[in-house]
């Protein structure tokens, strides 16, 4: 077996300067662990760009310096740009290098026009009172004439006393506002000249790709600005109560809060005030699971503090959700105007925009909400406020139509059948206008279902104020998240009268959250100006048998938008610039033009490896002579199955270490992995590599990050040769594209030596809104729009995350790796044009297995020989050094030395006549 010696794991300074470029492996967090930060005085090298220098700590690689040279250039001029760069070539670095050098310089600009205001208005102070002074001169009453003078000009300027005495108060200072206006009762004591500097909004997909981008600001840069990391209570919450047992903690929290029984939000002050986060602080530059440690020490909350934290924040990061969704965006209270937003692994982000722009809701959801509604207009106190019970009776009447429209009876054959349990309908144009018509959903209604809604959210605002303003001086109910706590009523925790218990006093925030998304739609399809948008949108009513209660149908209807342009352009319209980027983003054009967006920059990087340091193949066939044409229907075949089997565990015998391999689906997995059990191939493969499945399902996040921690276990032993199974030297992972491997996870040097792709993911073409998405693209294209045509997008999905999956392979410049395609498709040049632009050229197609194979084993040889050459060098190069033993005993000799110098210095003849004269 070739694999490297024990020292693999050691890199020269050189290696260790490239790697660090790249992203961590998952850790466990340790409690206020100290980070690895750059000291401040660490070598930096500088680069001027569009007239700004920008800091970097490493040479950068040509496709670093091509991107931050494009981010400063579209930041300076207001522009959009979009950003293409493989993964592993340093786009985090450059992204965070780039925008915080611009920031600086911004701010130093108008800091520089601030003080110069401030001049000019200090020679204006001088000229009037020296005109004051020379006129007093002349006059007999020159007090009176001063004071009576003073009164008319304007206070900033002057400030004069009984003796024409000349102001001597400080200089204004001048204080940055990011964004959030001052206390204007603080003015007067402690005058100070704002300017408004843009914020910059840094965006990902996962909490996992915010950690890695904040782990590069802290390792690799000397910028330090101030920061917050935005995201949810299901990160953040540290109460025991609500962290283990509620399964809606927003709701949750809100009633905690609205009874003040939570002691961690009275001490959000504390973490705020933290030594830990502040300027200079250990933590000074901080992720998620940082602030919570702190919040625990501090007994204070980590999700209010970062949000107050993110309104003088220079720099936020959050998921890209929270800037798209403008739902999101409304309830985090976040304000993008003539902000910078950077998102970074944009791939996804027509599939998120259009998501955002989407709205679904349940019958039972509707049904409570219109039950809390006809509650709150029994109670008594709505009955007292006219405009207040006006509100709730308009939103009631909308609720019961839409609630009468869902319920009654479909025309025959209206409903297509789905499948075996479920049904549904969909309404497109004209249709799904009339059907809003039912709704007395119209341009002119729809205004005054805006009112009655803004009337009941201000009116629920008040409630709870009012009620915070009476508990805020009594204690918390509960200090220790052990001790019992009350049960909290549906009225916003304060307990009922036995007379009211059917009756409330405002809707629920849930039943808020549910009006919102509604009157977000309506607003999306119906504009105040311009024309309707029904076109881009279809509505959907679905009825499916209750997963849990088999004889019951559940009834579901949405909005579903199909032009992600409606919700981006929304949020692009109002900031300063976006950026997007990513690795696999191309056809640049085609993706602008869904976004309904201009973006004048743009870039299409080459990656920084060279050629010899990658093997791509496309093989055709298997060694069993079986056509790897993995569809569907041909992926269930077991010749298929025992062909791919064989396949893979002869490239396990080739290969050391890590190797990733990607199906299209959890199921195709599991059919492929039943087989091999079945045919004995899984003992086998068993026997050359540990092997682990990637978990389906949105609860498996622990169990993701064990078997994470299991993979990079068994790479670390197959490093060191320590495993006590003969034969194994190393891991193979079962990923599914798209999923949780395939991006936002670091596969750094033996972690990944190779990456396999079975099949194509195209999207489930049974799934209603791939057809939807497919006839909607289909007419625009024949009408003239710039867009792809139906089959054009649905190729372009499956493609990219194909160029996804495959770009964990190479993750820095000094990386290697296979990149093996199991698929006869790509043996066809317009398949192979799909892939990445690094990718494309030096994939070759091979139509011989064995020949593949040798060529495989070749390549392996080659790179265990070259990196045992560089081993080699790196152990001479540290034997003309000096150890560390050495450089210690030649320091310590050199102290002893300076302290006999200093000695024999005191004890000289000048020294002593010196000491002799002095008094």
């Amino acid at each position: 077996m070739s694999s490297k010696s024990t020292s693999s794991t050691r890199r020269s300074r050189k290696n260790k300067t490239e790697e660090g470029q790249g992203t961590l492996p998952f850790q466990k967090p340790k409690l206020l662990r100290k980070p690895d930060k750059r000291a401040d005085d660490a070598p930096m090298n500088r680069y001027p760009m569009s007239g700004i220098t920008v800091e970097f700590p490493y040479k950068p690689y040509p496709a670093q310096i091509q991107m931050m040279s494009k981010i400063v250039k579209a930041l300076k001029e207001k522009q959009n740009a979009l950003l293409e760069s493989p993964t592993g070539s340093g786009k985090s670095l450059a992204i965070l290098c780039a925008s915080l050098a611009w920031a600086n310089h911004e701010k130093n600009l108008l800091v520089e026009e601030a003080e110069q205001v401030i001049a000019n208005e200090a020679q204006v102070k001088e000229r009037i009172m020296q005109e004051i002074i020379e006129i007093a001169d002349d006059m007999d009453d020159e007090n009176t004439l001063i004071e009576n003078t003073t009164q008319n000009l304007p206070r900033k300027l002057i400030k004069a006393d009984g003796d024409r005495s000349r102001s001597s108060s400080p200089a204004p200072e001048i204080s940055i506002d990011q964004g959030n206006s001052p206390d204007p009762s603080q003015a007067s004591m402690n005058p100070k000249t704002y300017i408004h500097a843009p914020k910059i909004y840094v965006g990902s997909r996962t909490h996992k790709q915010l950690s890695q981008l904040v782990s590069e600001l802290r390792r690799n840069t000397r910028y330090r600005p101030q920061m917050s990391v935005l995201g949810s209570r299901e990160q953040y919450c540290i109460h025991k109560r609500v962290r283990k047992e509620a399964e809606d903690k927003n709701e949750a929290c809100t009633q905690l809060l609205d009874s003040n029984s939570c002691i961690y939000a009275k001490n959000v002050n504390k973490v705020l005030r933290s030594k830990y986060i502040r300027p200079g602080g250990e933590l000074e530059v901080w992720d998620i699971e940082d602030l919570t440690q702190v919040a625990k020490l501090a007994v204070g909350c980590p999700y209010f503090a970062s949000r107050s934290l993110a309104e003088h924040a220079e720099i936020i990061f959050c998921p890209y959700n929270y800037l798209l969704d403008p739902l999101v965006r409304s309830r985090m209270g976040i304000d993008l105007t003539d902000s910078v937003v950077v998102l970074d692994e944009a791939h996804n982000i027509e599939d998120i925009a259009r998501s955002a722009g989407s709205y679904e809701a349940t019958e039972t959801d509707l049904i409570i909400t219109s039950k809390e509604i006809t509650q709150v207009l029994d109670h008594w106190r709505t009955r007292c406020i006219e405009h207040l019970g006006n509100a709730y009776k308009t939103l009631f009447l909308f609720v019961s139509k839409i609630l009468e429209w869902m319920t009654s009876d479909p025309e025959p054959c209206t409903l297509q059948r789905d499948g075996y349990e479920e049904h549904h309908k969909v309404w497109n144009n004209r249709d799904l206008m009339d059907t809003l018509e039912s709704f007395h959903i119209k341009k002119e209604t729809l205004k005054g279902i805006e009112v009655a809604y803004d009337i009941v959210q201000d009116d629920i605002a008040k409630l709870r104020q009012e009620n915070k303003d009476r508990r805020e001086d009594v204690d918390p109910i509960t200090f220790d998240d052990e001790v019992e706590e009350p049960t909290l009523s549906p009225t916003n925790g304060r307990s009922k009268k036995k007379d009211e218990k059917s009756t409330r006093n405002c809707i629920s925030m849930k039943s808020l959250h549910l009006l919102e998304g509604f009157i977000m739609v309506f607003r999306f399809i119906i504009p105040e100006q311009g024309p309707s948008r029904e076109k881009d949108y279809s509505l959907a009513l679905i009825r499916r048998v209750h997963r849990k209660r088999k004889r019951d149908w559940e009834t579901k209807f949405g909005f579903w938008c199909l032009n992600p342009g409606i919700v981006f352009r929304n949020m692009a319209d109002s900031v300063r610039s976006v950026i997007l980027t990513s690795g696999t983003l191309s056809p640049l054009d085609t993706f602008a033009s869904e976004l309904e967006t201009p973006f004048p920059i743009r870039l299409e990087a080459n990656h920084v490896i060279e050629k010899s340091q990658v093997w791509i193949r496309s093989i055709h066939q298997g060694p069993g002579s079986v056509q790897l044409y993995g569809t569907w229907e041909r992926a269930s075949q077991f010749q298929y199955q025992d062909d791919v089997g064989e396949s893979l565990y002869q490239i396990s015998e080739t290969v050391p270490y890590g190797i990733l391999c990607f199906v299209p689906s959890y199921n195709s997995m599991e059919k492929l992995l039943e087989r091999w059990k079945a045919t004995g191939l899984y003992k086998r493969l068993e026997k050359r590599k540990h092997i682990i499945c990637e978990p389906s399902g949105a609860g498996s996040k622990d169990l993701f990050e064990q078997l994470m921690n299991k993979y990079y276990h068994y790479i670390s032993e197959a490093e060191n040769d320590q495993t006590g199974t003969d034969g194994i030297n190393g891991a193979i992972m079962f990923a599914v594209y798209r999923g949780k491997v395939s991006e936002g996870i670091d596969f750094t040097n033996n972690n990944c030596r190779a990456v396999v792709a079975l099949g194509i993911p195209f999207p489930n073409i049974k799934d209603i809104l791939v057809d939807l998405k497919k006839e909607y693209n289909t007419k625009r294209y024949k009408s003239g729009d710039p867009v792809l045509d139906g089959n054009a997008w649905y190729r372009t999905q499956a493609y990219r995350a194909i160029n996804q999956a495959l770009g964990r392979c190479i993750r820095h410049r000094r990386d290697w790796g296979a990149v093996i395609l199991l698929e006869s498709r790509f043996c066809e040049i317009q398949n192979v044009r799909q892939l990445s632009k690094w990718l494309r050229p030096l994939c070759m197609v091979e139509s011989n297995y064995q020949r593949a194979m040798e060529g495989l084993r070749e390549f392996v040889a080659e790179r265990n020989e070259f990196e045992r050459l560089e081993r080699e060098a790196e152990s001479e190069q540290l034997k003309q050094e000096p150890s560390a033993e050495l450089l210690e005993q030649e320091s310590m000799e050199q102290e002893q030395l300076d302290l006999v110098q200093v000695k024999i210095e005191a004890l000289s003849p000048s020294a002593m006549s010196a000491t002799t004269d002095s008094p």
